[in-house]
């Protein structure tokens, strides 16, 4: 994501939309990009804080973004863009971030597409803190639903064991198919939009996980 995002201003400054801990911006700030992220967890911007200091993320909703020709680069990991409720609501924010973008400006977006994903349970295991094995496990599955766009639901359970924690959350993706976010990206005015495999840049095939780019003319 940094290395399709270095070059593209002078210097490039990016958003991220859906920053969470401020990971990728850590990264986007090493390698000399001028960076803000967007969340809409407080919890999540006061970890990025810690991380990149005061200003640079914000609590912020992608549906009120109101920016105009600031950035170079808005970014989007994870699936953010999938939790809009409906293709309106998902084109409305790609509008918003066209015109967020400078003339020539890129999206790049990691979004979820159903067609590819299998309902399966996966698992993570993670140590605690002092080295306890297996303290942390992570359960989750994506399951695809019937309906328009694809809509997929996405389930998760969190445990742990040295701190009795237990946590079990659903959520609903509405809009969970790459080629139907391409299309709204197209509707909102971006050009040269493309449905990639991977960073790589190989064209859509199996993946869960494809990016769509985009470019703003003017």
């Amino acid at each position: 994501m940094v290395e399709q995002a270095r070059g593209i201003g002078s210097p490039c400054h990016l958003l991220d939309i859906g920053c969470g801990t401020g990971v990728l911006l850590e990264k986007a700030h090493q390698a000399g990009l001028v960076v803000e992220g967007i969340d809409i967890s407080p919890e999540m911007i006061q970890v990025a804080e810690r991380r990149l200091g005061l200003g640079v993320a914000r609590v912020q909703r992608m549906q009120e973004l109101d920016a105009t020709s600031r950035y170079h680069v808005i970014s989007s990991l994870s699936w953010t863009l999938n939790y809009c409720s409906s293709r309106a609501e998902l084109t409305s924010v790609l509008q918003r971030c066209y015109r967020a973008l400078h003339p020539n400006g890129r999206i790049l977006l990691q979004v979820a597409h159903a067609p590819n994903i299998e309902a399966i349970v996966m698992e993570d295991r993670e140590s605690s803190p002092s080295g306890t094995p297996d303290d942390i496990v992570f359960l989750y599955r994506f399951k695809p639903l019937d309906g328009d766009d694809q809509p997929m639901l996405a389930e998760y359970v969190y445990a742990c064991k040295s701190l009795g924690e237990l946590v079990h959350e659903q959520h609903l993706l509405k809009v969970a198919d790459a080629q139907t976010v391409a299309s709204c990206a197209v509707e909102a005015g971006f050009v040269d939009v493309m449905i990639v495999d991977s960073w790589r840049g190989e064209p859509l095939a199996g993946s869960a996980s494809p990016f769509v780019i985009g470019k703003k003319v003017s």
